[in-house]
């Protein structure tokens, strides 16, 4: 179907690319007419957000996930690299004043003599994407914003990487560089498989609200320093049950707790490792995530 300037406009107009959390719009959505035969496609929930995140590849969805974990109070997908002038990705945390612009790709394309094309028929730049921005505490980054290239290694580490992927990447790493936010280029495959795995079991899928209102509660606080006393020397199932009891929470609530406990790291166990819970906890993933929080949230401009 032919890309028309309507469709363009109606794109922008309708919210396509801005917005934060819940109210945020990815540039490209997933829907029946997409399609790759060379990629996982998927619509999916994630920790913290109720709205559903469009992912172009497995690579992208699992490294989203990893970042949740990390820390990222927000991970926004396919966010758009506007062609023109446009105001600076950080006024819409308020991490820029809004009489801070970027110069757009067009003139990024231009100084670094990258072809940028237009769609079809028209005079006007492809709007491009970064695979996911995320947004991190201030704490962790003060420059609140970090750009993520999420490709597979085995194209970068080719004898001849094509220099269309190499072009798109370094626009990429132009884009954040003019912005002065931290760019990387993340090879999903190369997280410890079992971390995935453990992630994908582990995430709370609930909002950001009910999550922080369990986290904040005197139960939880409580069923915390009890399971944290306990659960290096027993099974971990048994030292949750008993966790649990104590603070009168059925086993529902027991066992939701207890995910969201691992999740967060409240009580520090390895989830890069098997964590079966017929065993008593390894300590070890604190120090893994603040590690890799470091390594991909952390990074200077």
């Amino acid at each position: 179907m032919k890309f028309t300037m309507t469709k363009l406009v109606a794109a922008i107009q309708e919210g396509r690319g801005s917005g934060n959390s819940n109210a945020y719009r990815p540039w490209i959505e997933v829907t029946r007419s997409t399609s790759s035969p060379y990629s996982n496609l998927s619509v999916v929930p994630v920790p913290h957000l109720t709205r559903l995140t469009h992912y172009l590849s497995r690579g992208e969805r699992q490294f989203a996930l990893f970042l949740w974990w990390l820390g990222a109070t927000d991970v926004r997908e396919q966010y758009p690299l506007w062609p023109w002038e446009h105001l600076h990705p950080g006024t819409q945390i308020g991490a820029a004043s809004k009489d801070c612009f970027h110069p757009g790709t067009r003139q990024i394309a231009r100084e670094a003599g990258i072809s940028l094309p237009n769609y079809p028929g028209l005079a006007v730049p492809w709007v491009l994407s970064i695979d996911l921005i995320a947004t991190v505490p201030a704490a962790i980054n003060p420059s609140r914003l970090v750009g993520i290239s999420c490709k597979p290694k085995e194209i970068l580490a080719s004898d001849s990487p094509s220099n269309k992927e190499l072009e798109r990447l370094e626009l990429d790493r132009r884009y954040c560089l003019h912005a002065k936010l931290p760019h990387c280029v993340a090879h999903p495959e190369q997280l410890p498989r079992q971390l995935l795995k453990q992630l994908h079991w582990l995430s709370p899928i609930e909002s950001f609200s009910a999550l922080s209102e369990l986290r904040k509660s005197l139960q939880y606080k409580t069923y915390v320093e009890r399971l944290t006393q306990t659960g290096y020397d027993r099974p971990a199932w048994i030292a949750s049950k008993e966790a649990g009891k104590h603070v009168g929470w059925p086993v529902h609530l027991e066992q939701r707790a207890m995910k969201v406990a691992m999740w967060y790291q409240d009580v520090d166990v390895d989830v890069s490792k098997p964590a079966p819970t017929t065993r008593p906890f390894i300590a070890g993933g604190t120090a893994y995530r603040d590690l890799a929080r470091k390594q991909w949230l952390g990074r200077a401009a």
